[in-house]
């Protein structure tokens, strides 16, 4: 016969509250749930190393990177060219469209060396000194301050003396009112002497750079030198950009070297009874480096 038994009788109840803040454990009871209804959940922590291969789905988005100081804005400015003005006299420079800035390098012309007097006899010499070198300046200059054309003037070189005759300065470099360089003096002549050592006086100066965000003065040219049978022209004075012409024994100087070097004196001695003349002083030069 079967057994019947009421569902009744097999219900439990529950105790405690049953509530959005608990919940029904395993023995029939309410208790507090520890975490409140819609709270958040902490992101969970892992440790250890993770090993495999993994994929990234969808496509990264990297911003774009701000760059700041002269980069950025209107300072913004890469070189890109350069033109250069070796023509002595005026010249014109003409300002290109879009450009931001320059920087230009002036030098001035060298000075010629000086000269060497002739001789008579066989105890004596001559000999002249070196050239002094063109002077240099340097400058930065925004677009704005630039006209549509400025006046690129380069300097030349000094010649150099004859007999017993100083050598020429060297001309005057400039861009426009910006700034300039001046040419270095021209070298002193010697005359015939006996034993002297050293020989001339102080050697002539260099150029002098002006207006510009850096400026240089040129290399002095050295003495000459005369002693007994002996003589030897001074050595050119250096420039920015070139270097003076070597000394010379008993003939003429070596010429400035481009550009603005002095030109080195010349040297007469008991085996050379002409006149010397001394060499040339290199000519200046105007670089003009454009940024856009």
């Amino acid at each position: 016969m079967p057994i019947q038994i009421a569902l009744d009788s097999l219900k439990q109840a529950a105790s405690g509250t049953a509530n959005s803040a608990t919940f029904l454990r395993g023995d029939n009871t309410f208790v507090a749930a520890n975490v409140a209804a819609n709270s958040a959940i902490a992101s969970p922590v892992f440790s250890g190393t993770a090993t495999g291969t993994y994929t990234l789905a969808g496509t990264p988005t990297i911003a774009s990177p701000t760059i700041t100081g002269h980069l950025n804005g209107a300072n913004t400015g890469a070189f890109v060219s350069t033109q250069m003005f070796t023509t002595t006299g005026a010249n014109t420079y003409t300002k290109p469209s879009g450009l931001k800035r320059v920087r230009v390098i002036v030098v001035g012309g060298g000075g010629g060396g000086g000269g060497s007097q002739s001789i008579s006899t066989g105890s004596t010499c001559s000999a002249g000194a070196g050239g002094g070198g063109g002077g240099a300046s340097i400058k930065v200059i925004e677009a704005a301050s630039i006209g549509a054309t400025e006046t690129a003037t380069v300097g030349a070189g000094g010649s150099g003396g004859n007999g017993y005759n100083n050598g020429a300065s060297g001309g005057t470099s400039s861009f426009g009112s910006h700034c300039s360089a001046t040419g270095g003096e021209g070298g002193i002549a010697s005359a015939a002497a006996g034993i002297t050592f050293p020989a001339t006086g102080a050697g002539p100066r260099g150029g002098i750079g002006s207006n510009g965000n850096i400026n240089f003065e040129g290399g002095a040219g050295s003495d000459g030198i005369r002693y007994v049978h002996y003589s030897m022209g001074g050595k050119g004075g250096d420039s920015y950009l070139g270097a003076g012409g070597a000394n010379s024994w008993e003939y003429g100087g070596h010429a400035g070297r481009n550009y603005g070097g002095g030109g080195g004196g010349t040297a007469t001695g008991p085996s050379t009874s002409a006149a010397g003349i001394g060499a040339a002083g290199a000519q200046g030069i105007i670089i003009v480096e454009e940024f856009f």
